[in-house]
């Protein structure tokens, strides 16, 4: 393990876990760079955009449009040397496209993107109303729809960065509205699109607030030619990967007893102000759990198939215990890499995973700081977001967008396999380190990790 860029100052960071942070040739790495890392990201203040090669940090241009955990969703246009990252455009969150061959700005553009296709294709998000109900926004700009619990005006956006056509994939009123069981809930809101490997469907989730005071969370997959919308699975759901073309991995549990009393006919019936009361009361006489075998979890790696009728089967069961942040191998899928939360002592452990030998190796382990984040400025951080959001969380840790001022590592993939790229606070700054997992993912060494 090693840390990528020594040569400048400042802390680096990339973000999520499900996009590659290398470009095709492997010779430059997309990252954020920012001086103090103790204050959460608060409008008006940027961060700079560039690329790693070498070992030094090139900047590209800087950008108000980031959170610590997904970064500018700043990623390479299919093998191009074109970067796309979100920032403010006048008065929306768009995106900016930057030529890192000749280290210029190349385009503006009025819509995000959260993902891209390699032929240009951007799916962008409402990253203000995400803001407001506690989903990985950005600070800045007020949410539009807040009056107004499914929007039929926003959710996600399809443009094109090459030739400007753009439309409404989805909207957030659609999806809320597909397959309704009669619970509306409340902030309905689409978060986290990824794109299968052959870029034809996404999956994404959609959540929403309930008068319990929870949030549910429906897996869900469209097509990116807008076709096919599916539910995959509704319940306690958190990160996810494709699997392969046609199934999601994803943490979570389903059909518990809360999925149930809040579909039933008794809790469509209770007023919202006695749910709480009812929601314990109710539970306690119709639900009766079956005890775990010991040692065993409710919560598993599960994987759906991505059809009208799904089929749950498991992943890594008994072998992956906890939850984390998966990436699938772009040239093997066979392997994964994952991390997970700090246990007792605040260490966090990096992993791969290979599916046709159910093995799980550990490749590093990684400590949070003692540090304190700055709060002075925490109003600002978490202006607009909703009262009910802020009420569920740490205080310290959303005005980081949940992860606190420790961050998470967020593995993610280079293209062909040979190493993983993770951000890490653990000697004292942001910094992006990468792992050099080639001797795993070589097929010449599978004899040797199955003996």
């Amino acid at each position: 393990m090693e840390q990528i860029t020594t040569k400048d100052k400042g802390s680096f960071f990339f973000g999520f876990h499900d996009i590659c942070a290398w470009n095709n040739n492997g010779d430059k790495l997309a990252a954020l760079r920012i001086d103090d890392i103790y204050t959460p990201p608060i409008p008006g203040v940027s961060c700079e955009v560039g690329f790693i090669k070498d070992g030094h940090f090139t900047r590209l241009g800087s950008t108000l449009a980031y959170n610590y955990p997904q970064g500018a969703r700043q990623q390479w246009v299919g093998n191009s040397g074109l970067l796309i990252v979100n920032d403010r455009v006048g008065d929306v969150w768009g995106a900016r496209v930057y030529d890192t061959d000749n280290v210029s700005l190349v385009k503006e553009l009025p819509y995000s993107a959260h993902v891209i296709t390699n032929d240009g294709w951007a799916f962008g998000l409402d990253y203000a109303r995400l803001h407001r109900v506690g989903g990985y926004g950005y600070t800045g700009l007020k949410d539009r729809t807040a009056k107004d619990d499914m929007p039929a005006d926003t959710g996600i956006v399809k443009h094109n960065i090459y030739t400007g056509d753009s439309s409404l994939l989805l909207s957030v009123s659609q999806v809320a509205s597909f397959q309704n069981t009669g619970n509306p809930g409340k902030h309905h809101y689409i978060t986290h699109l990824v794109l299968n490997p052959s870029q034809s469907r996404i999956a994404f989730l959609h959540r929403c607030k309930l008068k319990d005071g929870g949030e549910t969370t429906r897996l869900m997959t469209i097509g990116t030619d807008g076709s096919d919308l599916r539910c995959l699975a509704t319940g306690f759901l958190s990160h996810f990967d494709w699997k392969d073309d046609n199934s999601v991995a994803i943490w979570g549990r389903v059909g518990s007893g809360i999925e149930k009393l809040r579909n039933s006919f008794f809790y469509k019936l209770i007023p919202s102000d006695a749910i709480a009361w009812a929601k314990k009361t109710i539970k306690k006489f119709i639900y009766r759990p079956k005890p775990a075998a010991k040692g065993a979890s409710l919560f598993n790696w599960l994987v759906f198939t991505d059809e009208p009728t799904p089929v749950q089967s498991f992943l890594a069961k008994g072998v992956i215990t906890e939850d984390g942040h998966p990436m699938f191998c772009p040239a093997n899928r066979d392997w994964l890499v994952c991390d997970n939360y700090p246990d007792a002592n605040g260490v966090r452990t990096l992993f791969l995973f290979q599916v046709s030998t159910q093995r799980k190796i550990n490749l590093g382990q990684y400590t949070m700081i003692k540090d304190k984040p700055d709060m002075s400025q925490v109003n600002a951080a978490l202006e607009d977001v909703e009262a009910s959001v802020l009420k569920a969380f740490d205080i310290k840790n959303m005005a980081f967008y949940r992860s606190g001022l420790h961050c998470d590592l967020h593995p993610r993939w280079k293209k062909d396999g040979s190493a993983v790229a993770f951000d890490s606070i653990h000697e004292g700054s942001r910094a992006i380190y990468q792992y050099d997992v080639s001797s795993y993912i070589n097929p010449s060494n599978k004899q040797q990790l199955q003996s």
